[in-house]
């Protein structure tokens, strides 16, 4: 039998000074014990009823889990609702969590690809909960305290969505349910996420790292889920970026010009704020530049000209095709209906979603992509070797300031921040 109970609230209840109190209590929600129980005598109970469960914490909910033998489900249960319920963030796990978040954030600069994506996420959306990071002082500031008013302003049933697949009567089981958890305080509804508005001047930025590959995000904040269009900015998506070996941009940047190992772009339409498209890859310093003039070509020509009748079906045939995988499962189909209902979404929007995917036309590809794909309001980010990487490739078929021009705006040096204060060093 398996159980995910999934909570509404996350860390945008959290204020900055406190972030990372969302995923620290998640965590020590299963690692941390209980009022009655050791968080030793917790993991040995679990290991004994060969069930195994995980909390997990994040930017707008927290989800449990629990995994259990039909056979012995009831003792299970009783432990994970123990879990959830009686939290008692014994102080030697605390230690340890705080320990190892520590040893982590001493590491974020050690990879230039780690550089990338927290920076990358900061230039989305900037100091809102979607943008910001775990620092020393934000882990020295959570205390008990804190992880029990966390706790208790989101793990409560007032925000539980609970769903189960497995072996079991489902009459029994939601009997059974009704009584387990009759006696829980309700608490309160937690408040729904906030609208996160773009933070990020278009442009280029780079963080200069003495490393020998450049890694690249060219990104633009995009549809809202509920848009029209999001249908079709799938289908344009994969046929530019989205699609592995048959998209456009892997095909041109890694297949024609060999210029990286793995490039291509992503669709991401937002649930509470904008979406987000982006195009990524890694090349060699002296071929970063024209690997990006490669995308924009890309992304003006799927803006200029009409797809082939060809490139159209392969897209909407291989979005078809891998709806079902989202259900292939119980437990997976749950948690998509899970999620439609925590995030509001439509619910009729599966009944119709191949119909739609088998509506987008080659003119509804190229709308969408003038629609969303708009140089002049995204920016490029690149970590690497600078100086190298500014100049462009030995033939001269491209360098920074031809991708400036692209875009406009300007180009700008973002410092290497602090690992642990996340400030500019030197400053």
């Amino acid at each position: 039998i398996s159980v995910t109970a999934t909570f509404r609230g996350g860390g945008y209840l959290i204020p900055n000074e406190n972030t990372g109190a969302v995923s620290m209590m998640a965590s020590l929600l299963r690692s941390g014990g209980t009022t009655t129980m050791t968080a030793e005598e917790v993991d040995e109970a679990f290991a004994f009823l060969a069930a195994t469960s995980d909390v997990s914490g994040g930017g707008t909910t927290v989800t449990a889990t629990l995994n259990s033998l039909s056979s012995n489900f009831e003792k299970s249960f009783d432990l994970f609702l123990n879990m959830l319920q009686n939290p008692a963030f014994q102080a030697s796990r605390v230690s340890l969590e705080k320990d190892s978040a520590l040893e982590g954030m001493k590491q974020r600069n050690d990879e230039s690809s780690a550089v990338l994506r927290r920076e990358n996420t900061t230039m989305l959306f900037g100091d809102s909960y979607m943008g910001r990071n775990i620092t020393q002082e934000t882990l020295e500031s959570i205390g008990v305290d804190i992880l029990r008013s966390t706790h208790q302003s989101i793990v409560n049933p007032t925000n539980l969505v609970l769903s189960i697949s497995g072996d079991f009567d489902k009459e029994n089981m939601l009997a059974y349910l009704s009584t387990k958890l009759h006696g829980w305080s309700p608490g309160s509804l937690s408040s729904s996420p906030p609208d996160v508005a773009s933070s990020y001047v278009p442009g280029v930025y780079y963080i200069h790292q003495d490393v020998p590959q450049g890694g690249v995000r060219i990104c633009i904040r995009t549809l809202r889920l509920g848009d029209p269009d999001v249908e079709a900015a799938e289908v344009m998506n994969y046929i530019l970026g989205g699609g592995g070996f048959s998209s456009r941009i892997t095909q041109t940047v890694r297949s024609d010009e060999g210029l990286a190992y793995s490039a291509g772009s992503q669709f991401s339409p937002g649930v509470w704020s904008d979406g987000l498209w982006a195009a990524g890859y890694e090349s060699k310093s002296e071929t970063v530049a024209l690997a990006a003039k490669l995308v924009f070509d890309e992304i003006n020509r799927i803006k200029t000209e009409l797809i082939s009748d060809e490139d159209l079906a392969l897209a909407k045939n291989a979005t078809i095709e891998q709806f079902p995988s989202m259900f292939k499962s119980k437990s997976d189909t749950l948690g998509v209906f899970v999620s439609d209902y925590l995030t509001n979404r439509d619910s009729s929007y599966w009944e119709t979603y191949r119909n739609k995917i088998k509506g987008v036309t080659k003119e509804d590809v190229r709308r969408v992509a003038n629609k969303i794909l708009k140089p002049e309001e995204m920016f490029v980010l690149v970590v690497g070797n600078w100086d190298k990487i500014k100049v462009g490739d030995v033939d001269g078929r491209a360098n920074m300031n031809d991708i400036k021009e692209i875009i406009g705006g300007d180009i700008t040096e973002l410092p290497l921040r602090d690992p642990l204060t996340l400030e500019i060093k030197n400053q």
